[in-house]
Parts: structure tokens; C-alpha cells; sequence
């Protein structure tokens, strides 16, 4: 009976990881779409403007989301007759986390439209303050359906919160509602689909009492290391709203030409941000696969095995992610004129070029923080990212007022995040062969390197045009990369029998 019992779970399993990942593929997508979308109709200062609430105000949902769910779907998985119970604690929890931190964020809007030099942010990002209190509440159904393993829910609430929330962003944008129609359509998203949640779950009445109190535990210990691996993500393109404020205000712009300008730089930098994380987004699956295998093997106390899954993983999102920031590297000013408007290509493509490489480093720290969070070191986790974020605030700081805004500034923020990130990927092999054992091989990180390096120079010496010329050569340089790699043996037979290895230690 429990080995059908491991085998139906292993199925169930099997279904959950298929439904996700594909609701994760779909998210994306939907994603891109709204990052394409918008500057074909949207202004470029407009949408720097969209850039700046929205990168504002994801730091705190993503927190929000990811620490609500790992909270619920936990006590929930441990007992599943008390899910109603632990999914109405979770609502309770929010009474005391998620509406307070949302009103505080309201509260705080002309705080922080100062800190921008932009007083008129102040009413966008306290419309998105609905953003935050929806999703802290919409989190604990998908925590509920998640612990249940009703991973088909939970996959079709994904499905539709990212269909809602491009329609509703896009479609009042283009309704020519501007900024407060993009911000005004994401709230309306969040708040359908917290009724569709509702009713999908089920509303958590009549299930008993389980108290809050372990549940706001738990996702307080999550919360720091989210928030600062979010606020790494976002705080380049914070500090050049802020700074490029400055610099306009100190040649003698009025401030509203000032706040303009900078979201226009703002606006230039989102798109090549958006391009350059596609490496990072091309992983993350990465870091589901890697945090329960490590939570297993520091369970068990195998130290080899977890060595094993930490040098297998950082091995393949290596390739995996240098494989994107080389493609990115050759072509830049091709690729960015793919989804966008030239004006984006001519600001934007040298800072693409610097920040592609910028992001293999940031894939490095992130499946790092999954690994030490799945092995029990948080605060080794705690301590990379926090690095890697002093250092992006730091040298952007210290760089950017230097710099006049345009192409000049958007490298120099590139090359300063860029930067930032390799000393956190260093210090996060350090932490990693301290506390596991496993690090990335460095015989692998020589020869991705100069495979890229190889691929990068072939892809500057063809040049071809157009939008079918710039996917050939994209190709092209792809390929290269791949050939030097088997050719000096870097990929081979052997990783079609790791990956068959891990997948069976998985199960």
C-alpha cells in the first residue's frame, strides 16, 4: 500500500510539475507581451513611467506571492483535513501583514515620488498599493490549491491572472487611459481574479481554527531573503530614475521636464532589461528542482549527494544562461529593434550588450539562494544577495550622476549592475563550497567563456539585416556557441546521463 502510495504521489507529482511549467511558459509569455505592448502605445516616457510604479511596487507582490504560498501550501501539505483552517489563517495572517504593508505603501506614495524628484508618481503608486493588498489575499488560495496538490487550479488561476492582468494593462493603455489606465487595469485584474480564486478554492468557512501566528513565522523568515533578492532585481532601474532626475534638475530643467526626461530613461533601460533577463527567466525552473533535492539530501545528511546537485546545477544554468547572454551580446542593436521602436535600439543596444553577461551572474546568485535556503543556510542566502544589492546601489550610485542621460547612462548602469552581480556570483561560490562543498567546475566556467567569447566575435563579423537576418544570425551564434562547447568536450554523452540521474534522485 505505500509503495502505491509513492508511486500515485510520483504521478501527481509528475502532473503538478507539467501543469506548472506550463503556466509558468504561459505567465511569461503573457509578460512579454505586456513589456512589447506598451511602448508601441505608449510614449517612451510613459511607459518609464509605467516602469517606475511597477518596479516599485513588484518588489513587494513578489514577496507577497512567493512567501503567502510557500506559508500556506507548508501547513496545508502537513494536514490536508485542516486546509480551510490553514487557508483562513492565512487571510487573518494578511489582516495583520498584507493590508497594513499595502496602506503603508499608500501612505508612503509621496514619500516616495520625492525620493524620484517626480511628484506626480504619488497617485500611481498609491492606486497600485490595490495591487498589493489583492495579491497577499489572492496568495492564500493558490497556497490552499498548491498544498492540496490541486496543481490543475492552481495552474489555471496562473493562466488567468496573467491573461487578466495583459488585457487589463494593455487594453486601458491603448484606450489612451495612459499611465493610471495601465495601473488602473492591473488592479482591476487583481481584483477578478481574487473573486475567480475564491470561487475555484473555495472560500475557507467551516473548516475549524488553526491560529495565524505560525504562518506569519514562517513567511517573516522567507521575507527577508525575498525582499532582497527582488530589490536586486529592481534597484538599478530605480536609482536611474532618481539620479537622471538630478542630473536634468542640475541643467537647469523645470521639474516636470526633469521627471519626464528620467522616465524616459527609464523607459529606454526596461527594454533592455526585459531582453537581458530572459536569461534569468530561461532558469528559474532551476530553483524549484534544486530546493527540494537539497532539502532531501540536508535531511538525510547526504553531503555527496548535495554536492552532486550543487555543481550538476550550476553546471547547466551556466550553459543554459550563457547560451541567451551570448546570442544578446552579438546582435543587440538587431534583437532590441525586434519588439521595439528604434528610438529603444539606438538608446539601448551597447547597454544590452553590457548587462546580458550581468544576468548569467544574477541566474548564478539565484539558484545560490535556492540552494542555501533548501539546504537550512538562510543566512548564507541572506547574505549574497544582500551583497550583490549594496553593490548594485552602491556603484550606481556612485557612477550614474557622472554620466549625461542617454546610451552613456544606460551603459554605466548596465556596467555597474553587471559588476554588482559578478561579485555576488563569486561571493555565492564561496558561500556555496563553505557550507556544501559544490561549486560550478571551474574547468566549465573557462570553457563556456571562451565558447561565448568565440560566438560573440562570429556573431559582430556577419551582419545581417532585417528582422529574418537578425533571427539567422541569432541562430548562427547559438550554434557556434554549442559547437565550441562539444567540441572541447564540454557537453557530451555524460549529460544526458546527469540529467537522467537527477531526474531519478527527484523521484
Amino acid at each position: 500500500m505505500d509503495s502505491e502510495n509513492r508511486r500515485q504521489e510520483a504521478r501527481d507529482a509528475g502532473r503538478g510539475a507539467l501543469f506548472l511549467t506550463g503556466a509558468k511558459a504561459y505567465f511569461m509569455l503573457a509578460g512579454a507581451v505586456i513589456e512589447f505592448a506598451l511602448p508601441a502605445v505608449l510614449d517612451a516616457a510613459t511607459f518609464g513611467a509605467y516602469a517606475v510604479v511597477a518596479s516599485t511596487v513588484s518588489p513587494i507582490n513578489n514577496v507577497m506571492v512567493t512567501g503567502t504560498v510557500q506559508a500556506v501550501s507548508r501547513f496545508v501539505a502537513q494536514a490536508r483535513d485542516r486546509a480551510r483552517a490553514f487557508a483562513l489563517a492565512g487571510l487573518r495572517m494578511h489582516l495583520l501583514i498584507g493590508l497594513p504593508v499595502a496602506l503603508a505603501f499608500a501612505a508612503t506614495a509621496p514619500l516616495s515620488a520625492r525620493f524620484f524628484h517626480d511628484p506626480g508618481k504619488a497617485g500611481p503608486l498609491a492606486l497600485a498599493a490595490l495591487i498589493v493588498a489583492g495579491y497577499s489575499l489572492y496568495a492564500v488560495f493558490v497556497g490552499m490549491a498548491n498544498g492540496l496538490r490541486w496543481f490543475h487550479k492552481q495552474a489555471g488561476l496562473d493562466v488567468t491572472m496573467a491573461t487578466l492582468r495583459a488585457l487589463g494593462i494593455v487594453g486601458l493603455a491603448a484606450a489612451g487611459l495612459g499611465l493610471y489606465g495601465a495601473i488602473g487595469g492591473w488592479v482591476a485584474a487583481v481584483a477578478v481574479i481574487l473573486v475567480v480564486a475564491a470561487a475555484v478554492v473555495g472560500l475557507p468557512v467551516g473548516g475549524g481554527y488553526e491560529p495565524a501566528r505560525p504562518l506569519a513565522r514562517f513567511f517573516a523568515g522567507v521575507a527577508v531573503y525575498l525582499v532582497i533578492l527582488n530589490l536586486t532585481m529592481f534597484a538599478d532601474q530605480l536609482l536611474l530614475k532618481r539620479l537622471s532626475a538630478e542630473w536634468f534638475l542640475a541643467a537647469g530643467l523645470d521639474a516636470q521636464a526633469a521627471a519626464t526626461g528620467a522616465d524616459e530613461q527609464v523607459g529606454y533601460y526596461r527594454a533592455v532589461q526585459n531582453l537581458a533577463r530572459l536569461t534569468y527567466q530561461a532558469i528559474i525552473a532551476a530553483t524549484f528542482v534544486i530546493f527540494p533535492l537539497m532539502s532531501r539530501a540536508s535531511f538525510d545528511g547526504d553531503r555527496d549527494s548535495a554536492r552532486r546537485y550543487v555543481r550538476a546545477t550550476n553546471r547547466y544554468v551556466l550553459l543554459v544562461a550563457g547560451a541567451i547572454a551570448t546570442v544578446l551580446a552579438a546582435n543587440p542593436d538587431g534583437l532590441l529593434r525586434i519588439p521595439y521602436p528604434d528610438a529603444y535600439a539606438d538608446a539601448g543596444a551597447l547597454a544590452l550588450a553590457v548587462l546580458a553577461p550581468g544576468n548569467v551572474f544574477f541566474s548564478i546568485l539565484a539558484v545560490a539562494g535556492a540552494v542555501l535556503n533548501g539546504a537550512g543556510r538562510t543566512r548564507g542566502a541572506i547574505f549574497v544577495a544582500g551583497l550583490a544589492l549594496a553593490l548594485a546601489i552602491g556603484l550606481n550610485w556612485l557612477v550614474l550622476p557622472h554620466v549625461e542621460p542617454g546610451a552613456e547612462a544606460l551603459v554605466a548602469c548596465a556596467a555597474a549592475t553587471t559588476v554588482a552581480m559578478a561579485c555576488g556570483a563569486l561571493a555565492s561560490g564561496w558561500v556555496l563550497y563553505r557550507e556544501v562543498g559544490g561549486v560550478v567546475p571551474p574547468a566549465s566556467v573557462l570553457r563556456v567563456a571562451a565558447a561565448a567569447a568565440v560566438a560573440v566575435a562570429a556573431g559582430r563579423w556577419v551582419e545581417l539585416s532585417g528582422t529574418v537576418g537578425t533571427l539567422l544570425e541569432a541562430a548562427g551564434t547559438g550554434v557556434v556557441f554549442l559547437l565550441i562547447l562539444v567540441i572541447s568536450r564540454e557537453i557530451g554523452g555524460r549529460d544526458l546521463r546527469a540529467l537522467r540521474g537527477l531526474v531519478g534522485r527527484a523521484d
